[in-house]
């Protein structure tokens, strides 16, 4: 999802157009209207479409770091699968009512498939963390050895 930011998300008037730009480009409410043409074209619009644009790379980072401490800290592993089931749902949301509200005439590209790949992925690897039997680490065994 990090890496799909910088990747086309989708065509639109021969422009191929990334999140990256769109983050940009939503800075200034002005040309929304243009772009849009079924849109406000108010400020307050801009910066909801510049939101959700934002959410991806940051659910990203969100479910790279849940991953982390859930891995390394296993006493805190119940909150970073739930911080990662939402990491990984939010962005899912947002993809699915943000391709139905993509320009007339645009097509999807590459970028905003792989975010929804990259959500997707984020919640079967937590399904597989929920599903399989809990094993003790090789630290927590170590840990044990340690107190003994």
């Amino acid at each position: 999802m990090l890496g799909a930011f910088f990747m086309p998300w989708f065509s639109a008037q021969n422009l191929l157009l990334s999140g990256q730009f769109l983050h940009q480009f939503l800075g200034n409410p002005g040309d929304l209207r243009r772009f849009l043409p079924g849109s406000s074209g108010t400020a307050a619009e801009a910066q909801q479409l510049r939101l959700l644009v934002d959410v991806f790379p940051a659910c990203g980072v969100v479910a790279i770091l849940a991953t982390l401490a859930g891995g390394l800290a296993s006493a805190r592993r119940r909150l970073a699968n739930a911080v990662l089931g939402l990491s990984g749902l939010v962005p899912l949301a947002g993809w699915g009512v943000g391709i139905t509200r993509l320009p007339a005439g645009a097509s999807a590209e590459i970028g905003l498939w792989l975010i929804a790949l990259g959500s997707i992925a984020v919640l079967v690897g937590l399904a597989a963390e929920l599903l399989m039997p809990w094993r003790p680490s090789p630290a927590d065994s170590l840990h044990e050895d340690v107190q003994r």
